[in-house]
């Protein structure tokens, strides 16, 4: 294979000009000053070679060091006699551990109960709705609200006309039957006779003794009958089931009422009872039979005392709270439906229990820890805590009666295990 030869184009001669040549050298020189002026300014001043001595012109400390080194001059050497500048002596002085102030607590037994508070509304237990087991138009209206009632009173009546005429018509229907009942049983006495002397056959006697048998069957129905409509009768009196209150009276005198309509309602005094609502973050601490004190605004002064007695099981997603039912004695029958009830539940209840601020217990790993101060240091000690709120907790194990329980230092400040310090307040009472 042959290698071709390289040849210049024909025109380059145009091209390569005088004019050209000294432009592209002009660029190529100022290309190497621009690069030489880059390389001093990135040079050290350690490697830029010191000026003459003639020039007259002052050296930086720097490079006369450098100028020293390069041309081996040594710096001058002290005298023999002269001593180094001895530096001052500091006494060190003996380092003393400040004893911080603090405030404790003496522990001792103390009876402690923990009260929830809840608002809820009084209310009663059943409050009954009173209806007529029959159609009709009230005719008597005996109560009105707020009337104290007995067991068995007559509080309203309906009008008795219909009733009326389907007694009359049960009644004449029983007679009617009962006559027919006479007419059968005698022509079958008759028919019996004859059959006995031979005079008819016993296929008529067999009839003959049918009849009687529908006639007798025709008289137990009208009477039947009859007692169903005296029981409608009955049916349009309206009785007080139980001892009670005359709540609202929904209907009147002259209105007309089916089983579906609601009269009156009745309230039951004793049956008094407050419901609470609680937010769900307090749901656990609820229980049935804790014991609960009631206020309502007409008595300020009155404490009403009763206990859990349901505990609903769903919380309301309107509200987020769960519904209590509080049953309260209320022997005077003074709380009436719907009055506004503010209520405190015992949820938690101890006596001679071992109290401290719940300030004091800290947790730390898992655990609870206690700050005591014992020979005027501080020695945290691990507690089994049985009960605990924001301001203060039950300690079942882990402390003694007589224990100083650090309840505050000044600014919060922490304390160590060893540190000393000061009881400047001991508090005997916590509350």
């Amino acid at each position: 294979m042959k290698l071709k030869r390289f040849r210049l184009p024909s025109n380059w001669k145009k091209f390569f000009t005088i004019r050209r040549a000294i432009i592209v050298g002009i660029n190529l020189l100022i290309i190497v000053m621009i690069f030489l002026g880059v390389k001093r300014l990135l040079t050290p001043p350690e490697e830029v070679a010191p000026p003459s001595k003639k020039e007259g012109l002052p050296l930086p400390e720097k490079l006369k060091e450098v100028v020293k080194k390069e041309t081996g001059e040594k710096k001058p050497k002290k005298a023999e006699g002269e001593k180094k500048e001895a530096k001052p002596e500091i006494p060190l002085m003996p380092k003393t551990q400040e004893e911080v102030p603090v405030k404790v607590y003496k522990l001792a037994p103390v009876d402690f109960t923990d009260e929830l508070p809840a608002v809820g509304t009084v209310k009663s237990v059943p409050a009954l709705e009173l209806k007529f087991e029959t159609n009709g138009v009230i005719q008597t209206l005996n109560v009105k609200e707020g009337d104290k009632v007995r067991k068995g009173d007559t509080l309203a009546t309906l009008n008795p006309r219909d009733v009326k005429l389907e007694i009359e018509w049960a009644q004449s229907k029983l007679d009617s039957a009962r006559a027919e009942y006479n007419a059968a049983l005698k022509r079958y006495q008759v028919i019996k006779k004859l059959y006995e002397v031979g005079a008819i056959i016993k296929d008529r006697l067999d009839q003959a003794q049918a009849e009687v048998d529908v006639a007798k069957a025709k008289i137990e129905i009208a009477h039947r009958e009859l007692a169903l409509s005296k029981a409608k009768m009955k049916k349009l009196q309206l009785l007080a089931p139980q001892d009670g209150i005359i709540g609202k009276k929904e209907k009147d005198v002259g209105e007309f009422v089916t089983p579906n309509d609601v009269v009156l309602t009745l309230l039951d005094p004793q049956n008094t009872y407050v419901e609470v609502g609680i937010i769900e973050k307090d749901v656990y601490k609820i229980k049935t039979g804790q014991r609960v004190k009631v206020k309502v605004d007409t008595y300020p002064t009155r404490i009403f005392f009763g206990y859990v007695e349901n505990i609903f099981p769903e919380i309301d997603e309107r509200t987020r709270t769960m519904n209590v039912r509080i049953r309260v004695l209320d022997p005077g029958r003074l709380l009436k439906p719907g009055m506004f009830a503010r209520a405190d539940i015992g949820v938690f209840s101890k006596r001679n229990a071992l109290v401290v601020p719940s300030i004091s217990v800290a947790i730390q790993r898992g655990a609870y820890y206690a700050g005591v101060v014992e020979e005027n240091k501080v020695v945290y000690k691990k507690v089994s805590v049985e009960y605990i709120t924001t301001d203060y907790a039950v300690i079942k194990k882990g402390l003694l009666p007589g224990d100083l329980v650090i309840t505050e230092t000044p600014g919060m400040k922490r304390l160590n295990p060893g540190t000393g310090v000061k009881i400047i307040e001991t508090q005997e009472k916590l509350f």
